[in-house]
């Protein structure tokens, strides 16, 4: 467990919402693998921790924001920090994030789509300053791990959007992100 004030510059907040919606519900589900333990099929976003009490996050109604730490951790049920060990990457990162302030939300997860989603920003941050990627990036999946089947809510979605679901294009998810642990120094749960 790890208290609010040790949270650090660089550090990334992975959050289960309070938000109890359709799209909250589908991202949880687009995310989930087999077996998956309880914590990690129930994120569903992710921030940026950039120091000075603020955190940087891609969100649907403003897109990339600075909002408060507490503002950030008290619209979670369960907030989880991943601190990664390489300080060149850190630095890089929050350099990066500041830039994306005030770009559009990425409605349709395309990668070439203009603006970020939450998962995307953090990838995009995370990158080295060569341009390789920190975390690697999965074919992302809209489909019921049981049914197989697209998630009605993403059909929907995508009808409205008038745009093609990009099942198995390449991507990134909060809980795909959080499962690549080996890239962690640390993974510990917010009090």
């Amino acid at each position: 467990m790890l208290k609010i004030n040790n949270i650090q510059s660089g550090d990334i907040i992975f959050q289960s919402l309070n938000e109890d919606n359709d799209f909250s519900h589908a991202i949880n589900r687009s995310g989930a693998v087999p077996n998956m333990d309880e914590i990690t099929k129930n994120i569903n976003h992710v921030g940026l921790y950039i120091g000075n009490n603020s955190v940087i996050e891609a969100t649907q109604k403003h897109g990339v924001i600075e909002q408060s730490l507490i503002d950030f951790v008290g619209a979670a049920r369960r907030n989880i920090i991943g601190r990664i060990h390489d300080l060149a990457i850190i630095q890089n990162a929050l350099k990066r994030a500041k830039h994306c302030l005030g770009s559009p939300y990425n409605h349709s997860f395309h990668q070439n789509a203009d603006g970020f989603y939450c998962s995307e920003l953090i990838t995009y941050a995370f990158k080295t300053k060569q341009g390789n990627d920190y975390f690697a990036l999965y074919p992302m999946n809209f489909k019921d791990i049981t049914t197989n089947q697209i998630l009605p809510y993403w059909l929907d979605y995508y009808r409205d959007l008038k745009q093609s679901i990009p099942q198995q294009e390449l991507g990134s998810h909060p809980q795909q992100l959080l499962r690549q642990k080996h890239l962690f120094k640390t993974i510990l749960t917010l009090e």
